[in-house]
């Protein structure tokens, strides 16, 4: 296998972001040509190649728009069926799918794409199998065909319930693909399996994201508790996510209502990945809430900072943040949503409680925060990252799995074809 293609909706953003950047590096230092093609590029990684590089035609538009008003996903993205001549000859010998959603690719191609070249998809979410979100956060219609949907506003939000023909088209589209799937915890491939994706699926496996530990560690400079104007006698509690208090599949409303609870000693709650303005919650906690730090070393400096990482999540395929935190030495209280309770040892590296139970969280809280042996947890949170999260680890398992799928895809050495349009 000489070239493999990353597919994904940006190359700057959020974990998962982070995640595909470091397979584009970690690959390309493996001595595999390695390019992203990405939906919106924000960087100036000449790897980085754009999707969306034609302008899109009023009649184009006004079809999308028509689509969107009647509820059904918009697939039509003319630059996917350029795809595999985007980065040059000879074409890529392995695609690996990141996020497709985001308005950015047309997933009516992959049972073509996947005859002329194997393909992985690494899941990030659970877009690919429901009717319309990445997170059904406790919803398990699209288990049955969706329909009837809860909540329409859940990312990527659409304006009318056509949940079940959404699912049904992405039913039909892979039941006519062959793909691998890598996921980053036991719970999201269990999900898959369990999905429309399960009879697509040739193989599978678990390849858990791996942080930086040269940047993530318990040893580097922290961040100046003074100069962020967190008073001398609080307790510096972490929260940090794309989009900051704005993003809905982080249940903030939750975080909030655990902050009301506590007692003790005042506590400052940095929430890091969007401005807003000043929260006070009660008498003792202050919300504070932080640009998103695209600069990952300043990012370490706050989490060493901190006594305690927050996490409340409704659903996690894995959490990178949580472990990044746990990789700087610092304890975490999340909610045991999804593949997190994989990253969080309960009792051990921090404390994992339902999701949706501000109580709960509160009391995990005050108990790491009360507990005369902080440093105990820390200590097991820097040693558990650095032995499960390894960035460089996660990288040699994908490329390898990879490396597995190519040579055991049936048309193994020939060359991919241009990509027909769908019918």
């Amino acid at each position: 296998m000489n070239k493999i293609l990353i597919v994904n909706s940006a190359d700057a953003g959020g974990g998962a972001e982070r995640v595909a950047t470091a397979i584009l590096d970690g690959f390309a230092a493996l001595g595999t040509e390695t390019w992203m093609a990405v939906g919106e590029k924000r960087g100036t990684d000449p790897r980085v190649l754009s999707l969306n590089g034609r302008p899109t035609s009023p009649v184009r538009s006004a079809r999308r728009s028509a689509r969107r008003l009647a509820g059904l996903e918009d697939l039509d993205h003319p630059g996917s069926h350029r795809l595999l001549e985007l980065a040059g000859t000879p074409a890529p010998d392995l695609l690996l799918l990141g996020n497709l959603h985001g308005d950015y690719f047309d997933l009516r191609l992959l049972p073509e794409l996947s005859r002329r070249v194997p393909v992985v998809m690494r899941l990030a979410d659970s877009w690919p199998f429901t009717g319309h979100c990445a997170t059904p956060l406790g919803c398990g219609r699209w288990e049955t065909g969706c329909g009837a949907c809860p909540d329409l506003t859940i990312p990527p939000a659409i304006e009318r319930d056509a949940t079940r023909v959404n699912w049904r088209r992405k039913r039909s589209i892979f039941s006519r693909s062959r793909i691998s799937v890598v996921a980053p915890s036991r719970w999201q491939l269990d999900r898959a399996r369990r999905s429309l994706l399960g009879e697509a699926i040739d193989s599978a496996r678990v390849v858990t994201n791996g942080v930086d530990l040269e940047t993530f560690n318990p040893d580097g400079p922290r961040a100046d508790r003074e100069a962020l104007g967190v008073p001398p006698d609080a307790r510096l509690l972490v929260f940090a996510c794309n989009l900051g208090a704005a993003n809905r599949y982080k249940d903030m409303a939750t975080l909030r209502a655990a902050m009301r609870l506590l007692g003790g000693h005042p506590v400052e709650l940095l929430v890091v990945g969007r401005p807003a303005p000043l929260e006070r919650v009660g008498e003792r906690v202050r919300i504070r809430h932080l640009p998103y730090e695209h600069d990952q070393a300043l990012l370490a400096g706050l989490y060493r900072a901190a006594d305690l990482y927050v996490h409340a999540a409704w659903e996690e395929s894995f959490c990178l943040t949580a472990a990044e935190a746990l990789a700087c030495g610092t304890p975490v209280v999340a909610a045991g949503a999804g593949g997190l309770s994989e990253v969080v040892e309960d009792g051990v590296t921090g404390f994992v409680v339902p999701p949706g139970q501000a109580a709960e969280l509160a009391a995990a809280v005050t108990r790491v925060l009360d507990t005369p042996d902080l440093a105990r947890l820390g200590s097991a949170a820097a040693a558990t990252a650095r032995e499960r999260f390894d960035g460089h680890r996660m990288v040699e398992e994908l490329h390898e799995f990879c490396l597995e799928v190519a040579r055991a895809w049936p048309y193994a050495g020939s060359s991919a074809a241009a990509v027909r349009a769908p019918a």
